[in-house]
Parts: C-alpha cells; structure tokens; sequence
C-alpha cells in the first residue's frame, strides 16, 4: 500500500509541477512561446504588459532571430505594443507569417517592425481603425496630433513620412473600429509589407 501510494503521489506531484510552470511561462511570456532557439511564435491578444513580457523572453532566449505569427487579433495597448516592437526591431528580428497566419490590428503594426518582413500564400492581414474610448481615428482630422502616434511609428519601420501617411490612413479609412478589412495581394504589394 506504501508503495503504491508512493508510485501515484511522485507523478501527481510532477504533474503539478509541470502545469505551474506552463502557467508560469505563460504568465512571463504572453502571447509569446519557444519554437527553438532562433524562433519564437506570437499566437494571441497582446496586453498592457507586452513589453515586459517581450523583454522576458529576449532575456531568457537572446538568440532568437525570427518571430512567427499565429492568430493574432490584435493589441490592448498600441503604446506598449509599439515599444516592443521597436525592442524587436532593435534587435534585427525576422518576421514571418506562415500560410494559416492571421494578424489583425496591433499584430500588424508589430509585424511591419521585422528586420525582414516574409509571408506564405493563405495568411490573412486584417486592418481597420483604432477606437479610443467613444472616438475612432477617422473623428480626427487629417495632420491631427493624434495620427502622430502611429505614423511615427511607421516611419521607425522604414516607411518615408509620405509612406507612412499614405499607409496610415489607408489602414484607418480600411474598415471602422468594429469592423476589419483583409488586405488583397494588390494592397499588400501597394504599401510594401513584405520585404525580403
């Protein structure tokens, strides 16, 4: 009896382990996971702690070259967003979206800032605009200060100032905050998202 409560405790114990520590990485990591030691995968909402759980995984994985994208609806926080896209940039991460791919929203901000930038036939790149509160991007004027967040911003991605305004506001007059526009070959190719 001793030893078979012994031989069904020491798995169940093990068990556990391994699940606070799934928890765990997930928790440090988000919507980020290890596919080896030069990829990572992004599958999922980004969150007010993005950056800090990006930086978690560049700390325990420095090697990592390449991120993949799974289904990724979007972001909670564009700022923070933004900040570790620009620490992925930084560090010359690759980015890929494989054939079953689909980034919307935030996630493709976050794809524009791969060092190179690569896609397979079948992922799916969705676009509309940003919401704050009960204002959406397109209740601002064209030149407003509050365009100036995400033009920047792709303008740090290697876009001109006449680049990044053209794809901005094609993205935000694409489709309205409730809303999402899956970008054809023909717009894909127009605003140079891919970029061997």
């Amino acid at each position: 009896m001793k030893s078979f409560l012994k031989l069904t405790f020491i798995p169940l114990v093990a068990l556990f382990i391994l699940a606070c520590n799934k928890e765990g990485n997930s928790y440090k990591y988000g919507p980020f996971s290890i596919q080896n030691d030069t990829t990572a995968l992004i599958n999922g909402d980004m969150g007010n702690r993005i950056e800090k759980q990006f930086n978690n995984l560049m700390e325990d994985y420095p090697n990592i070259k390449l991120l993949n994208f799974g289904e990724c609806p979007g972001s909670k926080n564009d700022e923070a967003m933004m900040d570790a896209a620009k620490i992925m940039a930084n560090s010359g991460i690759k980015t890929h979206l494989p054939s079953d791919a689909i980034i919307e929203s935030g996630a493709v901000d976050l794809f524009l800032a791969g060092k190179t930038r690569t896609r397979e036939v079948g992922s799916k790149i969705g676009v509309h605009a940003w919401s704050s509160g009960n204002k959406s991007a397109t209740d601002y004027a064209v030149g407003h200060e509050e365009h100036d967040l995400y033009i920047n911003f792709y303008i740090f991605c290697g876009y001109s100032t006449e680049e990044a305004e053209e794809l901005y506001y094609f993205i935000i007059n694409a489709a309205g905050p409730d809303n999402m526009h899956y970008m054809t070959q023909e717009e894909i190719d127009e605003f140079n998202f891919i970029k061997p």
